[in-house]
């Protein structure tokens, strides 16, 4: 995902927190982990945008004390990693496999 932000209130930004760009940039990393691990696959692969709205909110909620405004995030490609792909190829069949392979072609 990717976050675009502000600082509205340097002052809130140096005095009420130490490093507000790292602070932003760990805070949205979790973010995403929470907001990723309510959802299906599925959801995650389909829901792109309604995802970044909601970290959008969920992130200018604990960032505006510190003076910085989230103007917007997008979710842009979504990697399954190859051990997932197997692990769901075992479990689901040869479906996935012709994800997997769907997947790797995309990427060339």
């Amino acid at each position: 995902a990717i976050m675009y932000y502000k600082v509205k209130d340097p002052t809130s930004a140096v005095a009420n927190v130490d490093d507000y760009s790292g602070s932003s940039r760990l805070l949205a990393a979790t973010t995403l982990r929470n907001v990723l691990g309510t959802k299906t696959l599925g959801d995650i692969l389909s829901e792109r945008e309604s995802i970044g709205t909601e970290m959008q909110d969920l992130l200018h909620d604990a960032t505006e004390p510190w003076g910085v405004m989230i103007e917007r995030v997008e979710v842009k490609v979504v990697r399954v990693p190859e051990q997932l792909q197997r692990a769901m190829a075992e479990s689901q069949g040869p479906r996935l496999l012709l994800l997997r392979e769907n997947t790797r072609l995309a990427e060339l």
